[in-house]
């Protein structure tokens, strides 16, 4: 939660998070399927049930000061973020054995629950996922997230049409500029994730991508001043 806290504080229009299920059914905030990374704790996430989660300190491996902090749940995230806020979820399914959790239609009733519906995109590698999410409630915006061994030879356009999605997601280092004209062209949303440098912000901006994921958004926002100020002063 600090780093969303800060997020907000440096002026980001939306955050990305990462989200997982829990033995009981809970959806939590978890990049790793692990725990042992980022928590005193070890184990898988659908192994551990929300309160042995929560007894985690989930803070102390990236700093003393963050001693303390816990794995938060979706609804305390949506519950913590301003009313102008956006969300991007990231699910994550990678690991996962179970069947018939109902996945999808916990992730539609939590976001209809925070009438969060007109401020929520999904993004997942997993297509499939999204594609079921998609047929249960397609008012849901979902972003394909790009996989470059399973989809190296595919336009935004092909992986929209397949999943029902409206939105396109790379790296850096995926992007190219074909994507982002295919993507216009069948009006699809291009976002391009960890840009953290100038260089890199540069770089998205010739490319005419939408939107850009930074683990920096203070340091993106004074560096898209700077771009702006720049070209206003040569226009």
């Amino acid at each position: 939660m600090a780093a969303f806290r800060m997020a907000i504080d440096d002026g980001a229009d939306m955050i990305e998070l990462d989200l997982r299920m829990t033995k009981d059914f809970h959806l939590v905030v978890h990049h790793d399927r692990d725990l042992s990374r980022t928590t005193n704790g070890a184990g898988y996430i659908w192994d551990k049930t929300l309160g042995e989660i929560k007894s985690f300190d989930a803070g102390s491996w990236f700093s003393p000061k963050f001693r303390g902090e816990r794995i938060p749940t979706l609804r305390e995230v949506m519950d913590m973020l301003p009313s102008n806020m956006k969300l991007n979820i990231e699910v994550k399914t990678d690991g996962e054995t179970r069947t018939d959790i109902a996945f999808e239609e916990s992730c539609i009733l939590i976001i209809r629950e925070k009438q969060f519906m007109q401020r929520v995109i999904i993004s997942s590698f997993d297509h499939k996922f999204l594609k079921r999410l998609h047929r249960l409630d397609p008012t849901i915006p979902t972003g394909a997230l790009l996989l470059p061994v399973r989809d190296f030879a595919k336009m935004p356009s092909s992986l929209a049409r397949g999943i029902g999605t409206k939105a396109f997601i790379c790296n850096t280092k995926q992007l190219r500029r074909r994507h982002v004209e295919d993507a216009h062209k069948h009006h699809i949303f291009v976002a391009c994730y960890t840009v953290n440098t100038k260089p890199q912000l540069d770089r998205m901006i010739r490319s005419g991508v939408d939107a850009v994921v930074t683990d920096f958004p203070g340091r993106i926002r004074r560096a898209l001043r700077v771009t702006a100020s720049h070209q206003s002063m040569t226009s």
